[in-house]
């Protein structure tokens, strides 16, 4: 990523992802944001302070500011563009660190953070055709994070 004007002494990916909470704290209220859209960090002190309601509250409030500041001196457009690009990015880390999936009969496969949860939702869908676009055809998995996804066996309907 190109220099973002990072204000603090974070990584860029940890200040956009503050952003990205301040942005949802200020639309749907502090803890309504914490409990529904919670910060994810790569530094693990700053991913501690996040996990505690009360410390998070304070990291909050010690740097909504720098987000504000930040926000003018780069300009709306362009804090839109990294927000959104910040929004793409980790999504897709969220995905890359996903061992379980099921590929749909559209080939698209849907991520699941554990095997038994991937079960259990291939199963959901399956017996509730109507609910989601997905069609579970085949249950993967992978060795490593992002790796390639190797077939497991198909997808069939729990009696």
């Amino acid at each position: 990523m190109t220099d973002i004007q990072n204000p603090t002494n974070w990584s860029d990916f940890d200040f956009l992802e503050f952003e990205a909470f301040v942005s949802k704290a200020e639309h749907e209220g502090f803890t309504y944001a914490a409990e529904e859209y919670p910060p994810y960090f790569e530094a693990p002190e700053l991913q501690t302070i996040a996990d505690d309601l009360g410390k998070l509250r304070a990291l909050y409030e010690d740097n909504v500011s720098k987000v504000d500041a930040w926000y003018k001196q780069v300009g709306g457009e362009r804090a839109c563009d990294l927000h959104n690009a910040h929004v793409d990015e980790a999504q897709q880390r969220r995905e890359d660190a996903c061992l379980f999936g099921i590929r749909c009969t559209d080939g698209h496969v849907l991520t699941c953070d554990t095997e038994d949860y991937r079960d259990r939702y291939a199963a959901y869908l399956l017996k509730n055709p109507d609910t989601e676009s997905q069609v579970p055809a085949v249950l993967v998995r992978r060795d490593v994070p992002g790796g390639e996804w190797t077939d497991e066996r198909p997808a069939t309907p729990t009696p």
